[in-house]
């Protein structure tokens, strides 16, 4: 999961399936269909302090109905502004 459709585009250029919220919160339905459709989330939200909120909210909420896990991005750096080798050793790197 990331914050938007940029990052989202990236992840899934370095072989990995993902969603976006759409910004830095994510909202009661987007938490439902989540639960609904997926057993594990991985959090790859922004490097700077909204995302790193955004992140231990989203682990808080979601880490009570599922596994998740959250990736460290960076500090100052969104996942769209990462090379494609770099998102899959960050993705990688826990697996």
């Amino acid at each position: 999961m990331v914050e938007g459709f940029f990052d989202c585009m990236k992840v899934s250029q370095a072989g990995f399936p993902s969603v976006a919220l759409m910004g830095c919160s994510m909202s009661d339905a987007q938490e439902e269909l989540l639960v609904q459709h997926f057993q594990a989330a991985w959090l790859v939200l922004d490097g700077d302090e909204s995302g790193k909120q955004a992140a231990a909210n989203c682990l808080s909420r979601l880490g009570r109905r599922m596994w998740v896990r959250s990736v460290l991005v960076p500090e100052g750096k969104q996942p769209d502004m990462l090379s494609i080798e770099e998102l899959r050793a960050l993705l990688n790197s826990g697996m």
